[in-house]
């Protein structure tokens, strides 16, 4: 009867690209964007992870509340960065340093459900 082999340890690689969309996809979640509206470039920052990002955000609705209670995009970009480092830690497995974000021109914006939705149906 032969012993079990020793678990060896190894190694995991992820790919450049898996890594960038992974980012992409928690920093758009992050946003609450879609996330076609993100893309990022990787760099190594003093053996951390170094984010630059790009976020294309919608522009805020004309109807509506004139900015009560709605963060700046600022304290959105702030709160966004620690979202960022702590779920894409979580996720790859690697620390991240500087996120540096860049809001770049609007968006699409998510449609929100209409309350008279019912009630805009035209009969043919």
């Amino acid at each position: 009867m032969t012993a079990p082999r020793p678990a060896t340890q190894g190694h995991t690689r992820i790919a450049p690209a898996a890594l960038r969309h992974t980012i992409e996809a928690v920093a758009a979640g992050a946003f609450g964007v879609r996330r076609g509206d993100v893309s990022a470039t990787l760099a190594d920052d003093a053996a951390k992870l170094g984010v630059d990002l790009s976020v294309r955000l919608p522009p805020p609705p004309l109807l509506g509340t004139a900015g009560r209670g709605r963060q700046s995009v600022i304290e959105r970009a702030s709160i966004a960065r620690l979202k960022i480092s702590s779920l894409g830690q979580q996720i790859t497995g690697l620390d991240c340093g500087r996120i540096s974000i860049r809001i770049a021109g609007a968006g699409r914006s998510t449609p929100e459900p209409r309350v008279d939705a019912k009630q805009d149906r035209r009969k043919p």
